[in-house]
C-alpha cells in the first residue's frame, strides 16, 4: 500500500502540474511551454547544440567565445537527444518532469517512513501547491517587485522544467535522504553510504545551476549546524554563531566592495562553523567523507569559474555585479511566506516541548536561512535576493511537509517514539548521576495535565514520554490553524496559476516558418553566422536549427567580438543594419520576413540569395557583402 500511495502522489503531481498540456490543441512533447520562454529557449540552445554534436564549451548561439554557465544538465539532455534522435524540446520536457517525479517520490517516501503510516505517502505532491497569498495582494498568482523580481509559490519555480528546477529536485531529494538518515529511518552502513552520496549530489549541483547549488548547500550546512547546536545545547556555540553572523552583516559589504560579491557568499557560510564543529565532534571522523564528497562534487564547476575570474573574463565580471534592484522588501517577503510559517512554528514548538532535535533544528535553520539569503543585498553579496527567496521556498515546502506529518501523526496517535540518532543519547545506569535531571514530583507532573505523573516535556537525556492530553489537544488545534492558513494562502494562487499557464499554451518550435528558415540557412554554403530581423525570433530559430545565430543571452554567456555583435543587432529594431560591424562579428547572412514592419534589407551591401513561402509568410535569405 505504501508503494501505491507514493505512486499516487507522483500521478497527482503530474496531473496538477502537467496535465493541462494535454488540453492544448496540437500539443506534443516537442512543443515548448509558453512560460517565460525567452530565457528557457536560451538554455535550450545548449541542448540543441550538443544534440548536433557541437562543443558545449562555447556561447551556444554564435558558437564562439567561452561558456562558463553551469550546464551539466543541458549537456546530458543534448547527449540523450543525440543518441536517441529525439528533439531537444522533447528531452527537456521529459527530463524535467522525471526529476520532479523523483523529488515527489522522495517526499512521499519520507512521509511514510517518518510517520510509519502507509497513507502518508499521499502527501508527496502537496509542497508544490503552496502559494504566496498574492491573490489578495495583487489579484494574481505572483507578487511583482522592483525590476523583474517576483515572488510566487513553488509551482511557479518548477513549471519551467529548466536546470534550476532539476537542481532543486535533486538537491531536495538529497536533503530528504539526509533527513531520513538523521531520523534513524536509514541505519547501519547504509546510512553513511546514503549520506556520502547525498552530499556528493549536493556538490554536483554547482555544475547544474548556481543559485540552486548555493541554496541547497547553505540549507545542508546551516541545518547541520543547527542540529549540532541543539543536540549539544552549547551556549558557547550559539554565542559564537551569533557573533559570526553579526560579523558577516558588518564585514560583508566591505568584502564585497574590496574583493568581490561572490566572496561574500563564501564568508556567509562562516556562522555555521561552530555548529558544524559540534556536529563533527559528535559524529567522529566519518563526517569528513561527507565533507569530501561535497567538495569533490562541486570542484569542477567552482575551479572552472575561479579560473575564469582570475583571467578577468568580462562576462563573469559583469555577471557578478549585475544584480541590482532585485531585493525582497521585508513586508512582501513576510506576507508571501506567511502561508507556511505557522507550520514551521508548530514543528519547532513541538520539538522544544518534546526535546526532539530535528524538529527544533531543521525548521529553525530553514526560517533563519530564508531571511538570511533573501536579504543578501543588505550584507554585500547582491546576488538576486528574490531568486534565493524563491528557491528557499521550494526547499522549505519540501522539508516542512514530511516534518509536519511526522509531528502530527506522532502527537495525535499518542505514540512513544524512540530517540533518533540526532537526539542526545538516553541516559544509562552508568551515567554520571550529577548530570541526570532531577525527577519531577507526581504532583508537579500531574499539574501538567496528564494523570499518573506523565510530563509534557521530555527531560534531557531521558527517553520520550507519551504525549500529554493537553499537548495533543493544542497540537490538533495548531495543526488545523496551520492547514487553514496554508490553504487560504495557496488555493487561489494555484488556481490562478493553472488558469494562466493553461491559457498561455505552448510555443511551436517546429512550425513551418522556422523549419523553412532553418532549411534555407542550411543551404547558405558557408559557416558564417545568420541574423534574423524583428519579425523572426532568434531563440525559436535556434531551438529548431543548430547553426550559428546572431544572438546571445546577456546573463548566460558572451560571444567573441561582443561589441560588433551588439552593433549589428542594434539595427534590428531600427531597420538600419551596420553591415561593417556584422561582417567583423562573422555575421554573413540575414533571414527576414519579407513583410516585416521594420525592414532590414533596404540598405546597401545586401544581396537576395533565396526566397520561400511558409504558410502566409514569405521568408528571405540575404547575403551580407558590405
Amino acid at each position: 500500500m505504501s508503494v501505491l500511495c507514493v505512486l499516487a502522489a507522483v500521478v497527482a503531481h503530474l496531473a496538477l502540474q502537467a496535465a493541462m498540456m494535454l488540453r492544448w490543441s496540437g500539443w506534443n512533447l516537442g512543443a515548448f511551454r509558453n512560460y517565460f520562454w525567452s530565457d528557457q529557449l536560451s538554455y535550450l540552445s545548449i541542448v540543441t547544440g550538443v544534440a548536433d554534436g557541437q562543443s558545449w564549451l562555447v556561447e551556444p548561439f554564435t558558437l564562439t567565445g567561452t561558456n562558463h554557465y553551469p550546464r551539466a544538465w543541458y549537456v546530458l539532455l543534448g547527449t540523450v537527444a543525440r543518441w536517441t534522435g529525439t528533439s531537444s524540446a522533447t528531452v527537456w520536457t521529459v527530463g524535467g518532469l522525471l526529476a520532479q517525479c523523483l523529488l515527489v517520490a522522495a517526499i512521499a517516501t519520507a512521509c511514510v517512513l517518518l510517520t510509519r503510516r502507509w497513507w502518508a505517502g499521499l502527501l508527496g505532491f502537496l509542497p508544490f501547491l503552496l502559494g504566496t497569498g498574492s491573490w489578495f495582494v495583487s489579484d494574481s498568482w505572483m507578487t511583482l517587485l522592483d525590476s523583474h523580481a517576483v515572488l510566487w509559490g513553488p509551482f511557479g519555480v518548477m513549471f519551467t522544467l529548466n536546470g534550476e528546477t532539476v537542481a532543486l529536485s535533486l538537491g531536495g531529494t538529497a536533503l530528504i535522504l539526509l533527513l531520513l538518515v538523521a531520523a534513524g529511518r536509514i541505519r547501519g552502513r547504509a546510512a553513511w553510504v546514503v549520506a556520502v552520496l547525498a552530499c556528493f549530489v549536493v556538490g554536483a549541483l554547482a555544475a547544474i545551476q548556481t543559485y540552486s547549488f548555493f541554496v541547497v548547500t547553505f540549507t545542508l550546512l546551516f541545518s547541520g549546524a543547527a542540529v549540532g547546536l541543539v543536540r549539544s545545547r552549547s551556549r558557547a556555540g550559539a554565542v559564537w554563531s551569533a557573533a559570526l553572523l553579526v560579523l558577516v552583516l558588518v564585514a560583508g559589504p566591505v568584502v564585497g566592495r574590496e574583493i568581490s560579491q561572490l566572496s561574500v557568499l563564501l564568508l556567509a557560510v562562516v556562522p555555521a562553523a561552530p555548529g558544524l564543529l559540534l556536529l563533527g565532534r559528535a559524529l567522529g571522523w566519518r563526517v569528513l567523507w561527507c565533507v569530501g564528497a561535497l567538495g569533490v562534487g562541486a570542484a569542477p564547476q567552482i575551479l572552472a569559474t575561479a579560473w575564469g575570474l582570475l583571467q578577468v573574463d568580462p562576462f563573469l565580471v559583469y555577471r557578478e555585479a549585475s544584480s541590482t534592484d532585485l531585493g525582497v522588501p521585508w513586508t512582501n517577503g513576510l506576507v508571501a511566506a506567511a502561508g507556511v510559517l505557522p507550520a514551521l512554528a508548530l514543528v519547532v514548538v513541538a520539538g522544544v516541548r518534546r526535546r526532539r532535535t530535528l524538529w527544533v533544528a531543521v525548521p529553525s535553520a530553514l526560517a533563519l536561512l530564508w531571511v538570511y539569503l533573501a536579504t543578501n543585498d543588505l550584507w554585500g553579496a547582491g546576488q538576486e535576493p528574490y531568486r534565493f527567496w524563491l528557491d528557499m521556498y521550494v526547499l522549505v515546502a519540501v522539508l516542512v511537509v514530511p516534518l509536519l506529518a511526522w509531528v502530527v501523526v506522532e502527537g495525535l496517535s499518542g505514540a512513544v517514539a524512540e530517540p533518533t540518532p540526532a537526539d542526545r543519547p538516553v541516559a544509562s545506569a552508568t551515567a554520571d548521576p550529577a548530570a541526570a535531571p532531577a525527577p519531577q514530583s507526581g504532583t508537579d507532573a500531574a499539574a501538567d495535565g496528564e494523570p499518573g505523573g506523565a510530563t509534557s516535556a521530555t527531560p534531557a537525556g531521558a527517553a520520550p514520554a507519551p504525549w500529554p492530553t493537553r499537548d495533543r489537544q493544542v497540537l490538533a488545534g495548531a495543526t488545523v490553524v496551520a492547514l487553514v492558513v496554508a490553504a487560504v494562502w495557496s488555493v487561489s494562487d494555484f488556481r490562478l496559476f493553472r488558469e494562466g499557464v493553461t491559457s498561455a499554451g505552448y510555443v511551436t518550435l517546429a512550425g513551418d516558418v522556422y523549419l523553412t528558415a532553418g532549411a534555407m540557412a542550411d543551404e547558405r554554403g558557408d559557416d558564417l553566422t545568420v541574423m534574423t530581423d524583428a519579425c523572426l525570433d532568434p531563440t525559436i530559430l535556434k531551438g529548431t536549427w543548430p547553426g550559428p545565430v546572431a544572438f546571445y543571452n546577456r546573463g548566460m554567456a558572451w560571444p567573441d567580438r561582443k561589441a560588433d555583435v551588439d552593433a549589428a543587432m542594434g539595427g534590428i529594431g531600427t531597420g538600419e543594419l551596420d553591415t561593417d560591424a556584422a561582417l567583423r562579428a562573422g555575421i554573413g547572412w540575414l533571414l527576414v520576413d519579407r513583410d516585416c514592419s521594420v525592414p532590414l534589407t533596404e540598405g546597401d551591401g545586401l544581396t537576395l540569395a533565396d526566397e520561400r513561402t511558409a504558410g502566409t509568410q514569405t521568408i528571405q535569405l540575404w547575403r551580407i557583402e558590405g
